[in-house]
């Protein structure tokens, strides 16, 4: 069986909201399509699926992967309590 997670990492560098997306569920052609529409670009350096986006409409995109395509999302292991997102939130 395939793997169904996404893993996020959130940052600021120089104050820009940059989010970085890695994880079995991303091979899938049907998620992958949905990341690349949602604005994201493969940065073969990081291996990951990267853009610039503000917290709300990360939830956005978050929230609709989960329920959509059935991935089970996570943050990155260590990152900054204030950048994990509650994707039960109504605002997403």
């Amino acid at each position: 069986m395939k793997s169904r997670k996404i893993i996020y990492a959130r940052g600021f560098p120089y104050g820009a909201p940059l989010v970085h997306l890695r994880g079995g569920a991303t091979r899938d052609p049907l998620v992958k399509d949905a990341i690349k529409l949602a604005g994201f670009r493969w940065d073969s350096s990081m291996h990951a699926w990267k853009t610039y986006m503000d917290r709300l409409d990360l939830g956005t995109v978050l929230k609709a992967l989960r329920d959509e395509f059935g991935c089970d999302i996570e943050p990155k292991d260590g990152m900054d309590e204030n950048y994990i997102l509650d994707l039960n939130d109504p605002r997403y």
